[in-house]
């Protein structure tokens, strides 16, 4: 009773706000101002402010939404989400061979935007024998592996299509005929004892 009595006080007081003139170290309210108006206030950016959103179609067709963030891989988001094991393969170059990668269809309208390989190089090697070893005969005009896809703002809205595999070159247990959902294990060796 005594607090609402006191409200009523205090309201009926009908104070006016109190005005800073002065901050810490003598820095005026009114420079301060004068600052944001020239410049507008500071923003810090968010995780949300470099998401971007690529619409994925697994070996079955149906569509994902997969939301990665700006300076990651395609195949990291991937990983992320969920997508089976088997979906997913060694990168075959010799200091990378750690990455994880997949086989992605991705539309031409977006070629422009994808990193240039030099096939002579260490690079352009590995890449050559994953399709010559892993891709094989389902290689298209639009193959692309996940792991070269750095995700930035010019993907966003991209849809890209998994592409298969014959991922039994790398591991017998991987011998199956076209079956991509199953939980068996990636890869049990590095890929320079596989091939060496």
């Amino acid at each position: 009773m005594a607090l609402r009595a006191l409200g009523r006080q205090l309201r009926s007081l009908n104070l006016a706000p109190v005005v800073q003139t002065s901050r810490f170290f003598g820095a005026s309210a009114h420079h301060e101002e004068e600052h944001e108006e020239e410049h507008g206030p500071a923003q810090t950016p968010t995780v949300f402010d470099k998401l971007v959103e690529v619409t994925v179609v697994d070996m079955n067709g149906v569509l994902h939404k997969v939301r990665g963030i700006a300076g990651q891989t395609l195949s990291q988001a991937l990983v992320e989400y969920g997508f089976p094991e088997t979906y997913f393969f060694p990168n075959m170059g010799f200091y990378t061979q750690h990455i994880v990668d997949a086989h992605v269809f991705v539309p031409k309208e977006y070629w422009p935007k994808m990193p240039n390989i030099d096939p002579d190089s260490d690079e352009g090697f590995a890449v050559k024998r994953m399709f010559r070893d892993i891709v094989q005969d389902f290689q298209r005009d639009t193959s692309y592996f996940a792991s070269y896809i750095t995700l930035g703002p010019e993907f966003n809205g991209m849809t890209v299509g998994i592409g298969p595999i014959k991922p039994w070159c790398l591991h017998t247990e991987w011998a199956f005929a076209g079956v991509h959902d199953s939980k068996a294990k990636q890869f049990d060796k590095p890929t320079v004892e596989i091939w060496g």
